[in-house]
């Protein structure tokens, strides 16, 4: 698995010196049309249709059930404009929604609260994890949904929404919200434990085969660890503000829903700092490993050269050449030198076996 986010900035530069509020996309360039979902429901009713138009939502605007917009897209300008024209939207949250580098918050005007978090999305045909944008824009009895890409990501709410004994269909809007909030917050746990597969990968092969491909490899999980604390922490300041401020659009009963996503997110960032750790230990591994080959390398060549040192002491004496060495006119004196040296060399082994040096 490789975890790779895009450089946020590097299209940032079109909205300098641009006025606040200036509705410029700035997330990885998309041509895709922009798809709407309006999801109207109570306890009895469940009505769901893809539209073309923002104007087509209208009629769901002020109705007694539930309505949920969803958009998956946010790059088409001219649809940002009209939520904010037939919505009543401040530009500023606007230019917020096309802006993917926002970290997550809450924002609270006179009749709507506005909310801004990440996904994290891992694929499993590439297994890379990417990150990307979520708004919210929460009124009585009104949720809009903003994306940045299409997916599935809240199929399940869809699914739940069709189940007429579902608590979803029994409650009011703050309990979508806290649905989805709470989708994202069960999907970084999955990211956790395909990161923590991928750090226990490593780890043993950073044992037992410690090369620079795999210090390369512990170079990046720890950056990508590092980099996984941006969209994840800000969220828990969004979800303290919301269990602490006392917001009209969320009600005492949904309170304990929160709370109970705040105490997950509050795991998984433990979870986080837990592997962070883990891939920062992973460095000491690769190094004791590779100073442990190293020994082993060492500790053989020294044995080597220490077999040698006695046969080659005795090769050094009979290279002399001196006339006066008997040795040097004796008929079995080559092969008798050469049996002493293999005498030496053999016990020289098994007293280093007897040693356990070998």
């Amino acid at each position: 698995m490789r975890i790779s986010f895009l450089n946020p900035f590097k299209r940032y530069s079109q909205k300098v010196g641009l006025p606040p509020g200036t509705l410029v996309y700035v997330g990885e360039e998309r041509t895709e049309p922009v798809r709407i979902t309006v999801t109207a429901y109570d306890e009895t009713h469940l009505h769901e249709e893809e539209v073309q138009t923002v104007e087509a939502c209208l009629p769901f605007k002020d109705t007694a059930t539930v309505t949920w917009i969803h958009i998956e897209g946010v790059h088409d300008t001219q649809i940002i404009e009209e939520i904010g024209a037939h919505f009543g939207i401040n530009s500023l949250v606007l230019e917020d929604l096309m802006s993917p580098t926002q970290l997550s918050k809450i924002e609270i005007y006179e009749d709507y609260v506005f909310i801004i978090f990440k996904h994290l999305d891992s694929d499993t045909t590439s297994l890379n994890i990417s990150r990307e944008q979520i708004g919210l824009i929460i009124r009585e009895n009104f949720v809009m949904s903003l994306q940045e890409n299409p997916g599935s990501l809240f199929t399940p709410i869809h699914d739940r929404l069709k189940n007429v004994n579902s608590r979803v269909r029994k409650m009011r809007s703050d309990y979508l919200v806290y649905a989805l909030i709470d989708v994202i917050v069960d999907n970084y746990f999955i990211v956790l434990e395909q990161l923590s597969d991928q750090i226990e990968s490593v780890e043993e092969e950073a044992i037992t085969n410690p090369t620079s491909e795999v210090l390369a490899r512990i170079n990046e999980l720890r950056r990508e660890c590092l980099l996984l604390r941006r969209p994840i922490l800000p969220l828990r300041d969004v979800l303290n503000d919301v269990l602490e401020d006392e917001i009209p659009l969320f009600t005492q009963e949904t309170s304990l829903y929160f709370r109970d996503v705040y105490d997950h997110l509050i795991q998984v960032i433990h979870t986080l700092e837990t592997l962070r750790s883990a891939a920062s230990d992973l460095f000491d591994t690769y190094t004791s490993a590779v100073s442990h080959r190293m020994n082993e390398v060492i500790k053989v060549l020294t044995i080597v050269a220490t077999f040698f040192i006695p046969l080659t002491f005795i090769a050094g004496i009979y290279g002399m050449n001196f006339k006066s060495m008997p040795e040097l006119e004796a008929e079995w004196g080559y092969p008798i030198v050469l049996l002493v040296m293999g005498g030496i060399g053999i016990a020289m082994f098994l007293y280093f076996r007897f040693r356990k040096w070998l």
